[in-house]
């Protein structure tokens, strides 16, 4: 199954905050290292599993060998060929392009701000962004992906909420969002770069962007402190 980033970010506003899975699906982090597979599951562990069984959540186990590799092996390919589809490599390509949000928060942020330190942070931003999103307009065009041409429900739903502020207020609104938004960019293109299945140049992509991104999240960390 997929969902697209606006799909997750509706469903949360819709239910005001409260389902506890779309809270955790922005933050979630690929595992980094591989699974012991021969390990047998600890009958504690399956215990605790079933405990949380439920009318809305029915949960099965089984310690049997030949199902297990069975259902692995399904699972396998079934990651296989979602991961490798056009339609992921898209939505790979949406959470990439941060970039646009970026470049307009920060114009905003140049003529809002009344903080030299601000107004640099925003300067920066427009420059890297603008500069990587020309790059990833290569890339998406060369895969033939389309790239999203407004801003989703998170970020138009921010830049409403900083037009609306002005002077201190503007500042540490803005400065809070991009510590917050870069954090996540990070764990993101630190996935996406490690991924063996994603195509070769968004992978050199997110690799080339990440430093970049790095010293952003420390800069607005910086500023937000």
């Amino acid at each position: 199954m997929s969902i697209s980033v606006e799909t997750i970010q509706q469903r949360w506003q819709t239910t005001n905050g409260k389902d506890p899975l779309f809270a955790a699906i922005p933050n979630r982090r690929s595992n980094k290292a591989p699974f012991d597979t021969a390990r047998p599951v600890e009958q504690s562990a399956l215990d605790a599993l079933m405990a949380h069984r439920s009318p809305q959540a029915d949960i099965g186990t089984s310690v049997d060998a030949a199902l297990v590799q069975r259902l692995r092996a399904l699972t396998w390919d079934a990651w296989n060929i979602e991961f490798t589809t056009k339609r992921t490599w898209q939505e790979s390509v949406d959470l990439m392009r941060i970039g646009k949000a970026e470049i307009e928060l920060g114009q905003l942020a140049l003529k809002n701000t009344q903080d030299e330190k601000v107004r640099s942070y925003a300067e920066r931003m427009v420059k890297d962004h603008s500069a990587a999103d020309k790059k990833l307009q290569a890339i998406a065009a060369k895969e033939n992906l389309q790239l999203p041409t407004s801003l989703d429900t998170e970020h138009e739903s921010l830049k409403t909420k900083l037009q609306g502020l002005k002077g201190e207020d503007f500042d540490r609104a803005y400065v809070q969002a991009m510590a917050k938004g870069h954090d996540k960019a990070v764990a993101l293109f630190e996935s996406a770069s490690q991924q063996p299945q994603m195509p070769e140049d968004l992978k050199q992509f997110a690799a080339s962007t990440l430093p970049t991104l790095e010293q952003h999240k420390d800069m607005a960390h910086s500023l937000h402190e």
